[in-house]
């Protein structure tokens, strides 16, 4: 009974040592990248982007975007034309015959007033790391302006800082999601599996 006492006390001992370390983690990440969120006055005031890249997420299975999806769009599209980006880069997961992220992207941008020709598509974006290394590696970027919701920006610019990108970053309209607890807990994961990456990268 005893050696089970002990063997429990030592669980709740660790689980509270990786939890205050997955903790300082997740508040270093949001902390060390908050002052690189602009404001849209901020954005056309600094201006010369290589990109605005617009990090994709879920796609409906009628075709449709998710209203996350449809947010970061519409956001990522003023800002590009309200400043002097070179071009407009939708990365997202084209994975299949049937789910095709960037696809649905760039008729949204297009449907927002971005003409076709100033956008790009990087189709093999499967998540936020690879979309900010793509930008970088297959499209040549240095400098640009992430477009996201505010729960997933600081991971995502504290990726491209860790790819040596200048980077800035515009918030997407949150609206009221029913899951967006879930997916706030999942961004605490996600900021230490990244953390980790970084470092290892």
């Amino acid at each position: 009974m005893r050696k089970f006492k002990k063997l429990f006390i030592l669980l709740i001992i660790c689980f509270c040592l990786v939890s205050a370390y997955a903790l300082t983690v997740n508040f270093y990440i949001i902390g060390s990248q908050k002052d690189k969120v602009l404001s849209l006055e901020e954005a056309v005031e600094i201006g010369d982007f290589d990109c605005v890249l617009v990090l994709g997420c879920g796609v409906k299975p009628d075709g449709t975007p998710s209203h996350m999806l449809y947010e970061r769009v519409k956001a990522g599209s003023e800002v590009f034309l309200k400043t002097e980006a070179e071009k407009l880069l939708l990365s997202g997961d084209r994975s299949g015959e049937t789910y095709d992220e960037p696809g649905v992207m760039n008729q949204l941008a297009i449907n927002n007033g971005v003409e076709e020709k100033d956008i790009t598509l990087d189709i093999v974006g499967f998540s936020t790391y690879e979309s900010i290394y793509n930008a970088k590696n297959s499209f040549s970027v240095k400098k640009v302006l992430i477009i996201t919701q505010p729960y997933h920006l600081s991971r995502a610019l504290y990726i491209a800082e860790s790819l040596d990108l200048d980077a800035y970053g515009y918030e997407a309209w949150l609206p009221f999601y029913p899951k967006q607890i879930l997916w706030s807990l999942r961004e605490v994961l996600a900021r230490n599996k990244d953390f980790l990456k970084c470092m290892v990268d």
